[in-house]
């Protein structure tokens, strides 16, 4: 099943006992993609015009009304740049939205490989995302292998974004499964409890060790993983 329809009222129902896992679900950006570096960051200052600093104050400030879709890009950078002393001009503020989806856009090859060897081996997989129009668009030109999840759930589609507990459940619900069935995946503290809260199985993807702790974790669950037929970078 294909979804990226709007958010629907699930009420979480949080289980004692360990579930058998039925669905792995996975964060984009630090899991199926790498994180922006340091380099990354501050070319995105330097062509603001401010201290890294002041910049990630201000692009992380007003990040969430523009993640659920609130906000468009002109209205987001129109709130960053003041934020960093700086008038953003029409054509500064595409250069950024050019800057932030590329600096996100890195497939992570090995993650990638491991979603496919989960749906060869017969587990649907899901994409759960906090991600603005701009950047969905970008990623849906870039890299088509975001169609190959079952269940894919875009925070501006829904209007709603993690740790806020509601996506959580309706990526659930879309995958036709209680919350106590998904592995979630994330790199974030603050989105893996989120997800706790709902009831689901959880791994923090923090570190050069979380894929070979993700693939023990699937171990420990009973999985056993095919080679998938695509290519990491198809």
């Amino acid at each position: 099943m294909n979804t990226e329809s709007p958010t629907t009222t699930v009420q979480p129902s949080v289980s004692t006992q360990l579930d058998p896992l039925r669905s792995v679900i996975f964060d984009y950006g630090g899991v199926l993609s790498y994180i922006p570096t340091d380099d990354d960051w501050q070319k995105l200052a330097s062509t603001i015009g401010a201290p890294l600093s002041v910049v990630l104050e201000a692009y992380w400030k007003h990040r969430y009304p523009y993640e659920i879709g609130r906000f468009d890009s002109a209205t987001y950078w129109g709130l960053v740049g003041p934020d960093c002393g700086q008038h953003l001009t029409d054509s500064l503020v595409r250069e950024l939205v050019t800057l932030d989806n590329e600096q996100w856009g890195r497939p992570n090859p090995e993650t990638i490989a491991l979603a496919r060897q989960l749906r060869a081996s017969g587990v649907p997989t899901a994409l759960l995302s906090n991600i603005q129009p701009d950047m969905l668009s970008f990623v849906r030109l870039r890299h088509p292998w975001i169609n190959e999840f079952e269940v894919r759930v875009f925070s501006c589609l829904v209007g709603e974004a993690k740790p806020e507990p509601k996506i959580f459940l309706y990526a659930a619900e879309c995958l036709n499964l209680r919350p106590q069935e998904c592995l979630f995946v994330d790199d974030r503290e603050a989105n893996i409890e989120g997800a706790r809260q709902t009831g689901m199985q959880t791994l923090h993807f923090e570190s050069a060790k979380a894929l070979s702790s993700l693939r023990q974790r699937l171990i420990e669950a009973g999985m056993k993983l095919k080679p998938a037929e695509n290519g990491p970078n198809s």
